[in-house]
């Protein structure tokens, strides 16, 4: 008798397209995991320094004139997950009690804006699209509700 122990071409192709469609439907899923892993850290990261400028109010009575490197531990600032750079080196001092005017950066050296005037901290979020969503991504993050781009 002679029996054959190999694949034919036809079995190779179906599984290759079987593995083509379940790739095509897995790999979107870990994308949007990751984009929606980004913009949590990003809303993390303004909570957290938005509680640290409160812990300074609330001991000194005063808003801090810039965000200290020396409150986090590491010291500096956390890494924004939109970018690759450090942190410290990006945070604008923004004078005055008028709210922040809304932005996106897709570069560029500021990342960050503080308000030494109210304790605002707000980080710019990447491109969306469109202005609609990216607005929606601001205010989502930043934990406010901007009306306008």
């Amino acid at each position: 008798m002679n029996f054959r122990s190999a694949f034919t071409l036809v079995e190779v192709l179906i599984v290759v397209i079987v593995i083509g469609i379940l790739a095509a439907i897995v790999v979107p899923q870990f994308a949007d995991a990751t984009t929606e892993a980004d913009h949590i850290a990003a809303s993390q990261l303004v909570a957290i320094v938005q509680r640290k400028i409160g812990e300074y109010y609330a001991t000194h009575g005063e808003w801090p004139l810039a965000i200290d490197d020396n409150w986090f531990s590491p010291p500096g600032l956390p890494r924004n997950p939109y970018t690759d750079g450090p942190a410290s080196l990006t945070v604008q001092n923004i004078d005055g009690k008028t709210e922040l005017e809304v932005k996106h950066s897709n570069a560029g050296p500021i990342i960050y804006w503080y308000n030494q005037a109210n304790g605002l901290f707000h980080t710019r979020v990447p491109w969306q699209g469109n202005n609609a969503d990216t607005l929606a991504l601001y205010n989502r993050v930043n934990h406010v509700d901007a009306k306008n781009y």
